[in-house]
């Protein structure tokens, strides 16, 4: 079957690295019959026969060459996703979580309409490589479990105060105006220092296999540990300061389309493709109450040099960071039209003052603006937007929070259960 009929299905699998044992491991796997056990886990078993057609599986939806070579290589990481799948359901049954087959099928139609297919057609591709469409079904049950169990068990101990959701809204304001990045990521993370050389390693190939054609989402989908996962690596549009430094110092120097290098952080290695960039618009692009304060000069003597006013302005307030420094700096300076304006919506700005305001953080100097006879930096000290629903904005920003930590929860919990389980791999 050629690659370029190959499906790139959202099938999330929870990936370790490469392990040194690959070779040995699927030299085993392959001489055992189908029907041998790969591993014990607790009391359920996986058998060869899964193995092997969750390893063909991942290697055509991440439109991998099937061959000896690749397939010793990610074994180990496929068993691994396998183990961690049976101890979701374990954990879901153990407070009496099930998942009936309607639901199963339901996720399989979703999987054939993301690669626009029936659920016939589907079922014939996968049959050209030699999986039944059945094989899906662990996978499937595994998240739609461990999504109810963390639902069930884990949220309620996820707790979103007031406080935080204003921070999140003051953070999100103050980004107005700065760029925002369109990404989507890779995380592939480093448990122990020992692992170093392999996880970069892999995150060599990874990227020299989206630069020879492979899709990053069925890259992303298949090996990423980063909850984007499951939307194939997909993060949206992500503001500067959600950005760790080490991220956003690749980031901020990449053009859209290109892949980033293997960028190192505390937890692992993360490849970042950034897809478009934009100015952030904050909490919304419509008009604003801004409330401002400014700091004016005139030249020294009608129709005088404005260069020389400019550069006296940026002199004087290159060390101003807030309105009330700025408005300080005009006394000092008697200069009667400094101080603060009130406050003023945007739209009934003159058209050259909006043009420098409406892109303005909060607490940033503008440049020189030409007003009054002279020139004036201006600063906004608040920003209200006029056409946000601020409940709604309260209730999605909780939301994403809530998600974010849950997200966090389940891994940590995932991660005690590995500790806690028994694990026999049999090959």
């Amino acid at each position: 079957m050629h690659k370029s009929n190959r499906l790139a299905f959202l099938i999330v699998l929870v990936t370790a690295v490469f392990a040194s044992t690959a070779v040995p491991l699927v030299a085993r796997a392959q001489q055992q019959d189908g029907l041998g056990i790969a591993a014990v886990v607790n009391d359920d078993v996986i058998s060869v026969l899964d193995l092997q057609l969750r390893t063909t599986m991942i290697i055509e939806t991440s439109k991998m060459s099937n061959t000896p070579e690749t397939r010793a290589r990610i074994m180990p990481q496929i068993l691994r996703g396998l183990i961690d799948e049976k101890l979701m359901l374990q954990e879901a049954r153990r407070i009496g979580i099930t998942v009936d087959q309607k639901d199963i099928d339901k996720g399989i139609e979703r999987i054939a309409q993301g690669n626009k297919m029936t659920v016939e057609q589907l079922a014939e591709q996968m049959n050209q490589f030699g999986v039944p469409l059945s094989a899906l079904n662990a996978r499937i049950e595994a998240e739609i479990a461990w999504g109810s169990f963390a639902n069930r068990a884990l949220a309620r101990t996820i707790k979103i105060s007031e406080d935080e959701i204003s921070d999140e809204i003051k953070l999100i304001q103050s980004s107005a105006g700065r760029p925002e990045y369109l990404l989507a990521d890779i995380y592939l993370p480093v448990d122990k220092p020992g692992q170093e050389a392999e996880v970069q390693q892999l995150a060599t190939r990874l990227i020299d296999q989206i630069k020879s054609g492979t899709p990053f989402n069925a890259l992303a989908t298949n090996f990423s540990r980063s909850p984007s996962a499951a939307l194939g690596g997909d993060m949206g549009w992500v503001q500067d300061s959600h950005l760790d430094p080490e991220l956003l110092n690749v980031v901020s120097r990449l053009q859209p389309g290109d892949l980033s290098n293997p960028i190192r952080t505390l937890g692992g290695y993360y490849i970042m493709l950034l897809r478009e960039v934009r100015t952030s618009p904050g909490l919304g692009s419509g008009d604003a109450i801004l409330k401002l304060s400014q700091f004016h000069l005139q030249p020294s003597t009608p129709g005088g040099d404005l260069n020389a006013v400019a550069a006296q302005l940026n002199s004087l307030a290159q060390s101003v960071t807030t309105c009330a420094q700025l408005d300080a700096l005009g006394q000092q300076s008697g200069s009667p039209m400094s101080g603060p304006l009130g406050e003023v919506p945007l739209s009934a700005m003159p058209p050259e003052m909006r043009a420098v305001l409406e892109s303005l953080p909060t607490g940033q100097l503008s440049r020189p603006v030409v007003t009054g006879g002279g020139l004036a930096i201006l600063m906004i000290c608040e920003r209200q937007d006029q056409n946000v629903d601020t409940e709604a904005v309260r209730t999605k920003i909780a939301n994403r929070l809530t998600n974010e930590r849950l997200g966090v929860a389940a891994q940590r919990h995932l991660r005690d259960l590995r500790r806690q389980a028994f694990v026999d791999i049999r090959l």
